[in-house]
């Protein structure tokens, strides 16, 4: 095991446990996420994804593998110039919910479309926050969810990036038909 490996989990196990009087969220650090692009500024692509894998902790020898398939299939080869891709790690409800809230309130802009993909125990996690805030979520701009109950490669298919295209074409032109239509059109 490297050096770099252990620093990454045992930075995942605090930011879990918390840190009592700390006033920062775990996901400040790029050490709780397989991927985060908030470098990438919003105007450069049109949409973000919430991508989210298996249980981190019960598949803790799994994590260099998820972050090599995270950072290489998905993110450079699947939604490139397409998305920024935002992947926590996380191993609980309250992980996923602290994860979320750290992306809608640095991330997120109100209205930009977004996508949530979910594999394994992250799906179920992930497609639990969506039921409960579901009219907010679509507010907000979410255009499509993905879920699985496996935690298995190739979840992330062509057909299945055509959709999200397809999804997030449709947001900016509602949007934008909506901006430039006369407000009682829609009574």
């Amino acid at each position: 095991m490297t050096m770099c490996f252990v620093k990454r989990i045992a930075a995942v196990a605090v930011a879990a446990v918390g840190i009592a009087g700390c006033k920062s969220s775990p996901y400040d650090y790029y050490e709780n996420w397989l991927m985060r692009e908030d470098a990438i500024r919003p105007f450069a692509v049109p949409a973000d994804i919430i991508y989210v894998q298996s249980d981190l902790y019960t598949h803790m020898a799994m994590l260099p593998t998820m972050y090599s398939y995270v950072n290489s299939e998905v993110g450079n080869r699947k939604f490139y110039g397409l998305a920024r891709i935002f992947a926590p790690l996380v191993a609980t409800q309250e992980d996923m919910d602290n994860a979320l809230k750290w992306y809608f309130g640095r991330c997120h802009e109100s209205g930009r479309p977004f996508v949530f993909i979910g594999e394994g125990e992250g799906g179920r996690l992930l497609r639990t926050f969506e039921e409960r805030y579901q009219v907010p979520l679509k507010e907000q701009g979410l255009v499509a969810s993905f879920y699985t109950e496996d935690a298995r490669k190739g979840f992330v298919t062509e057909d299945m990036v055509r959709s999200i295209k397809i999804a997030i074409a449709q947001k900016k032109f509602r949007a934008a038909w909506e901006k430039d239509m006369p407000a009682e059109m829609f009574d």
